[in-house]
């Protein structure tokens, strides 16, 4: 890689709880990063396990710096906290990390090289297809490359996993002054900003292994029973599934309507709109304004649109 293109200062953003089991490898891999001008910020959200211990051993070797106040926020706003804190840094990148993954040596150095060629006037977001391993790092699978990234995606679903997202400054910027109070998961909102306002950089390469384990926060799943009972439980159990796109895209529309390109507010107004009439659900899910990455996921969510469950 050009040099050139792959300088600036970056901050890595780890959010843990809980996270001791595997919180070494993740770090050493931070470590090894062959990207010279990384920082690393840490936050414990309310762990009762000794990660808080070895993160204060490793601040005190200055190897990352722990912000204060462990109380449990839930990732989204854990992360979100830390990101207002890197937008108030002189970082020139800001990228989200996982307590139990292991980084590829180049994985910051490359999301850099390709986001180095959006104008830096441009919110830009780099994000990447995934090594799915064990609690071993033994390989299970790879994510799929999506067929199709853009703002209609975007309202209904998200392909940008949180740990391999990197945001140069105008993403940074944008986001952290646009932070709502409540979204479905942090890295979805991240995606929805930067497809409507800027670009998404997909990386089909998979710089980081992700693990897969019984105590997993947040994980994609290697499996296809294991996602299946997840979309089920999410969307017809006694939760608030049926509101999860839909609220998040009205928070949206509230903060950005100004801004959203003439055709994008079109698709959102639609969307929010029809889950006030059955004449308009009937025409959204007809249409081809949003859509989610495999035919079947796509089906369902038409289906999903027609009972008002989004």
């Amino acid at each position: 890689m050009n040099r050139a293109q792959t300088a600036g200062k970056i901050a890595v953003l780890l959010s843990t709880y809980n996270g001791s089991k595997y919180l070494r490898q993740q770090l050493d891999s931070l470590y090894g990063q062959t990207h010279p001008e990384i920082r690393i910020w840490v936050r414990d959200d309310g762990s009762s396990d000794s990660t808080q211990a070895m993160l204060e051993g490793e601040q005190a070797q200055g190897r990352l710096t722990l912000l204060g106040g462990g109380n449990n926020l839930g990732p989204a706003q854990s992360f979100f906290k830390l990101l207002k804190n890197a937008a108030a840094t002189e970082a020139d990148y800001v990228a989200f990390c996982d307590q139990d993954d292991v980084w590829d040596t180049d994985k910051v150095e490359r999301a850099i090289s390709m986001l180095a060629r959006v104008p830096a006037d441009i919110p830009a977001m780099y994000c990447s297809r995934l090594e799915l391993v064990d609690e071993n790092l033994c390989h299970l699978a790879y994510t799929e490359t999506p067929r199709k990234i853009g703002f209609g995606n975007a309202l209904v679903e998200s392909v940008a996993v949180g740990c391999t997202m990197v945001l140069n400054r105008k993403a940074v910027d944008l986001i952290a002054s646009n932070l709502p109070d409540r979204v479905v998961i942090h890295d979805w909102w991240c995606y929805l900003v930067v497809s409507c306002l800027g670009e998404v950089v997909f990386d089909k390469s998979a710089p980081i292994k992700y693990r897969q384990h019984e105590t997993n926060t947040i994980g994609v799943g290697a499996g296809w029973l294991a996602r299946l009972s997840r979309k089920w439980h999410r969307f017809f159990g006694a939760g608030d599934g049926r509101r999860w796109m839909s609220g998040q895209a009205a928070v949206f529309q509230a903060r950005f309507q100004d801004a959203i390109p003439l055709p994008d507010r079109q698709c959102l107004d639609a969307f929010v709109r029809a889950k006030s009439s059955l004449r308009l659900r009937l025409q959204l899910a007809m249409s081809g304004d949003v859509w989610r990455q495999k035919r079947a996921d796509d089906v369902l969510l038409r289906l999903l649109i027609l009972m008002n469950r989004y």
